[in-house]
Order: structure tokens, then sequence, then C-alpha cells
């Protein structure tokens, strides 16, 4: 019997502003390969564009 301990830990990061669908799917994606548990982790300063409205934290 796994337990979410057993797993490994995998992150996605970006900048998901909004999150959307595509960004689940890769996630989803990911988790069913790698069988991790996937979080989001979103960029705090964007580096390769302007900073988005809603802060890290509502992202």
């Amino acid at each position: 019997m796994s337990t979410a301990t057993d797993r490994p830990l995998a992150f996605l990061g970006g900048t998901f502003d909004p999150v959307h669908l595509g960004h689940l799917r890769v996630a989803w994606e990911a988790a069913e390969f790698l069988g991790a548990d996937v979080h989001l982790m979103p960029a705090n300063v964007p580096p390769h564009r302007a900073q988005p409205i809603a802060s890290a934290a509502q992202r």
C-alpha cells in the first residue's frame, strides 16, 4: 500500500496568471508519468513578462 510519503514530490513553476486547464493538464500528466505529487509554484517575479496583477499568494 502506497502513502503520500512514498511518492516523489515534483514542482511545476510558472506565472499561472491565470491558471488554466493547460497548466492543470501538464501537472496531471507529470503526476501520472512520474508517480509523483505535483505542486504548482507561481513565480513571484516572472523573468519573461511584466508583474501579474494578482499576487503570487493569490495565484
